[in-house]
């Protein structure tokens, strides 16, 4: 498990911060921009920086090249 400082000041203790985020555990500040059967777009969680969208995948890859 990973702890990790959010945003908003909230403290977090996960596997896989984007797993959590896209199983709906953790709510992104800005919600959820686009979703897919496959992707999860939204703001970062840790570092909001105006224009930056996250796109994440929904199946959990532990290497670009798997």
């Amino acid at each position: 498990m990973r702890k990790i400082t959010l945003s908003n000041g909230k403290t977090v203790e996960v596997e896989c911060l984007s797993c959590a985020i896209t199983s709906g555990e953790i709510e992104p500040d800005g919600g959820v921009i686009v979703e897919t059967e496959y992707f999860h777009a939204h703001q970062d969680v840790a570092y909001p920086i105006e224009g930056l969208v996250i796109l994440a995948s929904k199946l959990h890859l532990t290497s670009p090249h798997a």
